[in-house]
């Protein structure tokens, strides 16, 4: 865990570096915003949510609880590549508040507190629950 959580900073850092030349490139998506919400955003927050009922015990958990958080944040990321957003303030406000959401988890998870973690869950929560109110079509 420690050498997963030790390159995330370098790795954040190179792509970082590289932002320009990352905003000169065009981002072609692939997946729809349901596919997106279904290969990563529900299962990283559902890892999250599952904290209430059975908290991280061993180094393993507590890893793969780290790599969800991550996952989490950046599905906000991805909702907010150009083809995705529905409109520019509401829809980055939202996916900007996965990305902090995931954070908040992240750094839960990094501090390996349960209590911190079931807050951040309750933040993941409300910004699912803040989105689907303005976005997703309810039958």
């Amino acid at each position: 865990m420690r050498t997963t959580l030790w390159a995330l900073p370098v790795v954040l850092s190179i792509g970082l570096g590289t932002g320009s030349l990352a905003q000169q490139r065009s981002v072609t998506t692939v997946g729809s915003v349901m596919q997106l919400m279904d290969a990563m955003t529900i299962p990283a927050s559902n890892a999250v949510f599952n904290v209430g009922r059975q908290p991280p015990e061993t180094d393993e958990e507590w890893s793969a609880l780290a790599l969800s958080a991550v996952v989490l944040a950046e599905s906000g990321n991805l909702l907010l590549i150009r083809d995705r957003a529905r409109d520019e303030a509401a829809w980055t406000e939202a996916s900007q508040a996965m990305v902090e959401a995931g954070a908040a988890a992240l750094g839960a998870v990094e501090a390996r507190d349960v209590d911190a973690l079931l807050d951040a869950g309750d933040v993941v929560f409300g910004s699912c629950e803040a989105c689907h109110a303005t976005y997703l079509k309810r039958e």
